[in-house]
């Protein structure tokens, strides 16, 4: 049977039991694992018993206490090729649950979609790539070498204790290509992204009553640093010759409504100052502010560059005595070539199951692709619409989860049955 009879197979399989693909992707909703803490116990509890009962090895990680990850393969242990799909278990923190339309974790299925936090990021990735990988089992599809499902603590904080140390512990986990169904769009396919210099800023003083302030305080220091880190968005870095062509479409290319505008950041730094602390009482000058920024670099920029970048601004500035150091971990941008074969094979099963020609997409977010391309493995993003990611009332469509499963279905099928 050739690799189309049985993609055909599978495709068909996939149609029959929809209701059952659904209904399993809502429940995947259900396993809050908001990151922080990052907590994936209840998760990976969940999906090491539904291994067990497909009779598949649960292989459980835990190298820091509830940071649990799983790792699943069915073929020759140590065959090759070596296709690998990975998935976060973690989500986002639903934050705000008394202002969803609908209960955070409840995996409500309505109007076309399944709702709830972590469902576009990344629940029906994780969905679509489970059902592929336990499809290849169910149907004894006559694989060659070796298919592996990665389901990993951490990703939301960076992953150096999920797919990180994996790696790092397990090199040959890494494969021969890897498939991530991190939110993206149907309609196109992601082959980069850019990097992570995140820093935390900390500024010291003395504390003692406010009746003696005169308005140079720590607090007032780190507000004249944040303006300095705001002017890091003028740095600007350089993607490789064979990207160009790439960078210029995913710079007018928009997912949603949030990113429209904003493709020039793809070449651009990003900043966020996402945590501010300092002071306990409102008439005590404040001992100490910290502040937590998230800086997100384009291709060519170095995180140690950027450090030592905002070291040098805030001396010249005068805020020398306001220490930087970088919060682990820190990342360079990474692709997989557009002309790689593992592109054009993943492509090609866009193409077929959508009816369109993807284009190949850059993304200004990161994923744990980022531990895969330096050791020179093909990783690619094909995932949902992220719908309301990291915002209120998170959800999917279910056509999206029916094709982001049948794109990873053929794609695994393609690589490992030719």
């Amino acid at each position: 049977m050739g690799s189309a009879e049985i993609k055909q197979r599978a495709l068909q399989e996939i149609d029959r039991t929809t209701d059952e693909l659904v209904a399993l992707c809502s429940q995947i909703v259900q396993l809050e694992a908001e990151n922080p803490p990052g907590d994936t116990t209840r998760a990976a509890d969940f999906f090491e018993s539904l291994f067990k009962r497909h009779g598949l090895p649960a292989d459980r990680h835990e190298p820091q206490p509830a940071f649990v990850s799983l790792v699943s393969y069915i073929g020759d242990p140590k065959g090759r090729p070596h296709f690998v799909f990975n998935a976060h278990l973690d989500t986002f923190p639903a934050e705000r649950p008394d202002l969803w339309a609908f209960p955070p974790y409840s995996g409500q299925v309505a109007d076309g979609q399944v709702r709830g936090r972590g469902s576009a990021d990344m629940r029906c990735g994780l969905t679509a790539s489970l059902y592929a990988f336990l499809l290849l089992h169910r149907l004894k599809l006559p694989i060659k070498g070796r298919c592996t499902l990665m389901l990993v603590a951490d990703e939301e904080c960076g992953g150096h204790w999920g797919t990180g140390w994996l790696l790092r512990t397990y090199p040959e986990l890494a494969g021969d290509a890897c498939l991530i169904g991190e939110p993206e769009s149907t309609q196109s396919l992601r082959i980069g992204e850019k990097g992570k210099s995140q820093l935390k800023l900390v500024a010291r003083g003395e504390s003692y009553h406010a009746g003696l302030a005169t308005a140079d305080d720590v607090n007032v220091r780190m507000g004249a640093a944040l303006q300095i880190m705001k002017e890091l968005v003028e740095v600007r870095g350089e993607w490789p010759a064979d990207m160009k062509e790439v960078i210029e479409f995913a710079k007018g290319y928009s997912r949603y409504n949030r990113d429209k505008g904003k493709g020039w950041l793809l070449e651009h730094t990003a900043v966020n100052v996402g945590v501010v602390r300092g002071g306990v009482k409102i008439n005590i000058v404040p001992m100490a502010c910290e502040a937590e920024v998230d800086v997100r670099i384009p291709y060519g920029v170095k995180p140690a560059d950027m450090k030592a970048m905002v070291e040098r601004r805030l001396k010249e500035a005068g805020l020398g005595s306001i220490s930087v150091e970088h919060i682990q971990p820190t990342f360079e941008a990474s692709y997989t070539s557009p002309s790689h074969p593992f592109v054009t094979l993943v492509k090609e099963n866009v193409k077929a199951i959508t009816g369109n020609d993807p284009p190949l997409t850059v993304s200004f977010a990161a994923t744990d692709a980022r531990y895969f391309r330096p050791r020179g493995v093909p990783a690619l993003i094909f995932g949902p619409r992220p719908n309301n990611i990291a915002g209120l009332n998170e959800y999917i469509t279910i056509e999206d989860l029916v094709t982001v499963t049948k794109v990873h279905t053929t794609s695994a099928i393609d690589f490992l049955c030719a």
